[in-house]
């Protein structure tokens, strides 16, 4: 009995003292999970608001621009009118009280006067324009000189119950300077309009009679304000200081221009309730004309759809309550302390691994580089490894490719000694600036190398139905660019872009284009497609970088590049250029000597009965398809060629043992292995797809690059490690392999 006694004593007071460490270990993990929770909830308040003021500020920047295009016209219709006061028999029409002679005779002469002159027409979006005189009643247009009546009447068109209206707007001063809905004049029309008026008296020191009405497309104007969505419930108010309204596009009848000033404002917006619907209002008064641009946009939630994404976030934020406390009270009944151990491995794992995943996207830049060089440069070799390469840029869903060349130099007149702009310290900052500006105005990731000092080919891809006006949208992302780095570092770009592919494989084509198409740019061309280049039937294209292909395409047994290159000549030179048949000689001479360069780098195993019957066919009469036979010809020969070639895998070991060596190059090779320098070339580029030069540089770099993450060696030391007698020939070879310089790399 006592013993049992004691027995349950003992047992009751283990149970009590897991009781007490079990409200405990509860109570510690209840407190860290609600801190999670609490932390959770912080993150995500602090995400929505940075994003709520980016969409804000986004709207705003929108609009600014908007209301600069918006001013610039009404600047160009100033301008026009002004033009016009220049005219001396304009400045005598406009102040005649009658219509005697020689009034209609001169009004004829100034009707052939604006014939000529389509400046406003050119730069705005206009249906038309005509000039009101108030004193004789009469309407200049560079088609009709007429009376107001007629031109109202027969010319227009336009309602007879309007006809007092349409007199109030050419006489009474407060309906200028605004653009007025024309929809009680054109009832029946598909497209609406807008009248905008200025009186030239306004604008001239002494008397003008007379006033100038643009007549607008409403579409058209609403194209100026892409803040603004026509198919929504946006709307734009543009008001004068006065509190007049100067212009409106989807404003509901319900607000005014005293609404609008009456709002208050917290940093440029203020939420509003229209018509039973939220709205954020923007607003912007401009330093030129003092107007006040207003303009409506959903509220983030709504524009963001957040409103499921809060309820979804709160089920969840349950969720994990409820799922964190049972799980807190079955380990704390459980012991947790093996899966804090497992977790504690685990943890060590993930960081592993995220160790290791930092490393491959810290290179991942360096390959991208290198697969857009290989692309335009046309050393891919297959459609298996410009596949691979299609797929690690991201680009595998693209229909259409093509090439951006750029060249910027810094705007100091003649100047040809190389400087750097203004507060720029090093030419490794200025590529910054650069690089940086291509990717804010062409987005991200942006697939770029640098082909020299001063250049970069970027690698365009889009939809098919991108592709329609991609050399349009490209203009525009040029000239915008141009004009930033202009007008905040004094650097003039200018750039060339070739003609859209669908192939990847054949997107260095593009690259050639661009590349000619940049040297036809100037300080008023700074963009030029390779499509508007006016092709000379009096030379032919075969410029030596084609040439150098062509013995590549051939010596590599790359037979659809070898076509492809074909019908590039084909079209340029016999499509477009139409070459007479003394030139059309000269190429297809060009071409057999290149052939012939492809001839005698064949191996010396090649197929001596095929050899034979091809060098039998050089001597028949040259036209364009033997030429292309010859080549194909050659293809196959140097496909056929044995792999297994001891010499030069003895010479690619001496290389990769010898590479820190700056005196080596081919006449040391040559000497070395008792062989001729265009014998070790021909067969050293057969065996690795390289040149020597080539191979040698990728040696060298790949093992900078090492050195530079490995090592705390100094970059002062770096370029002598790795076989280089001077560092700024050291630093442009990285650059060109890498995209990125040395220190830029070590900062990774």
């Amino acid at each position: 009995m006592i013993f049992n006694k004691k027995d349950t004593l003992n047992d009751t007071n283990y149970t009590s003292h897991n009781n007490t460490l079990m409200l405990k270990m509860v109570t510690s993990y209840s407190i860290f999970l609600l801190i999670i929770l609490v932390l959770f909830i912080f993150l995500y308040r602090s995400t929505i608001n940075n994003a709520r003021d980016s969409y804000d500020q986004q709207n705003e920047t929108t609009l600014i621009s908007n209301a600069e295009l918006f001013e610039s016209d009404l600047n160009i219709m100033e301008v026009y009118c002004r033009q016009l006061l220049q005219n001396d028999t304009f400045r005598k029409v406009m102040n005649y009280e009658n219509t005697y002679y020689p009034f209609t005779e001169m009004g004829n002469e100034l009707q052939n006067s604006l014939a000529t002159n389509v400046y406003a027409e050119a730069l705005l979006p206009l249906k038309e324009s005509f000039v009101y005189f108030p004193e004789t009643d009469y309407v200049l247009n560079p088609t009709y000189f007429i009376s107001a009546k007629r031109f109202y009447s027969w010319i227009q068109k336009y309602p007879s119950t309007e006809k007092e209206m349409w007199r109030s707007y050419m006489t009474e001063p407060e309906y200028e300077n605004r653009f007025l809905p024309m929809d009680q004049f054109m009832p029946n029309y598909s497209e609406k309009y807008y009248m905008y008026i200025i009186d030239l008296n306004d604008l001239y020191y002494m008397d003008a009679n007379a006033k100038v009405c643009f007549i607008f497309e409403q579409n058209k104007m609403a194209d100026l304000f892409d803040c603004v969505q026509m198919d929504g419930d946006n709307f734009l108010a543009v008001t004068a200081e006065d509190d007049s309204t100067v212009l409106t596009i989807n404003t509901p009848d319900s607000i005014s221009a005293e609404m609008l000033d009456s709002l208050d404002f917290n940093k440029g917006y203020a939420e509003v309730r229209i018509d039973g619907q939220n709205f954020t209002l923007g607003k912007y008064v401009s330093d030129n004309t003092s107007y006040s641009y207003y303009f409506s946009f959903p509220p983030y939630k709504a524009a963001a759809g957040l409103g499921g994404t809060q309820l979804l976030f709160i089920f969840f934020a349950l969720l994990a309550l409820l799922t964190g406390g049972c799980l807190v009270y079955y380990f704390s009944r459980r012991n947790v302390r093996p899966i804090i151990e497992l977790g504690q491995e685990l943890q060590t794992a993930v960081e592993v691994q995220k160790n290791l995943q930092e490393v491959v996207d810290s290179q991942r830049p360096i390959i991208c580089t290198s697969y857009v060089r290989q692309l335009l440069s046309g050393t891919a070799t297959s459609e298996d490894e410009v596949t691979y390469m299609e797929n690690y840029l991201g680009i595998a869903d693209s229909s259409y490719y093509n090439v951006l060349y750029i060249v910027y130099y810094n705007n100091f007149g003649d100047n040809t000694e190389i400087t750097l702009p203004g507060g720029v310290e090093s030419m490794e900052e200025l590529e910054k600036i650069i690089e940086s500006a291509l990717e804010n105005f062409f987005g991200t990731p942006l697939f770029y190398f640098s082909p020299s000092d001063r250049t970069y080919s970027v690698l365009l891809h889009c939809s098919e139905e991108e592709g329609k006006d991609l050399i349009l949208k490209i203009n525009n992302c040029i000239l915008r660019l141009h004009d930033y780095l202009l007008d905040t570092y004094d650097i003039w770009l200018f750039a060339g872009i070739g003609r859209n592919t669908d192939s990847l494989m054949n997107v260095w084509e593009c690259y050639q284009q661009a590349s000619e198409a940049v040297s036809y740019t100037t300080k008023n061309y700074i963009f030029f497609p390779y499509e508007f280049i006016k092709k000379d039937s009096n030379i032919f294209y075969y410029p030596p970088e084609i040439s150098t292909k062509l013995i590549h395409f051939i010596s590599t047994g790359n037979t659809p590049q070898v076509l492809e290159m074909f019908n590039l000549i084909h079209q340029e030179n016999i499509e477009e250029r139409t070459l007479p048949v003394n030139l059309l000689k000269y190429l297809l001479s060009d071409i057999r000597n290149t052939l012939l360069k492809a001839r005698f780098a064949l191996p010396q195993d090649a197929d001596s009965e095929a050899v034979k019957v091809l060098d039998e066919r050089f001597n028949e009469h040259l036209t364009f398809k033997l030429c292309e036979d010859l080549a194909l010809s050659l293809c196959n020969l140097f496909g056929n060629k044995e792999d297994d070639n001891t010499l030069s895998a003895t010479i690619e070991k001496y290389i990769k043992e010898n590479y820190k060596d700056p005196s080596l190059g081919l006449n040391k090779i040559s000497d070395e292995f008792q062989i001729s320098e265009s014998y070790f070339s021909h067969m050293f580029k057969e065996k690795t797809g390289v040149n020597f030069s080539t191979y040698l540089e990728n040696i060298r770099m790949t093992e900078a690059a090492r050195l530079i993450k490995e090592t705390d060696i100094s970059l002062n030391e770096l370029y002598i490690a790795v076989g280089y007698n001077n560092s700024n020939t050291f630093r442009r070879a990285f650059k060109k392999v890498y995209g990125v310089t040395p220190s830029a790399m070590r900062e990774k």
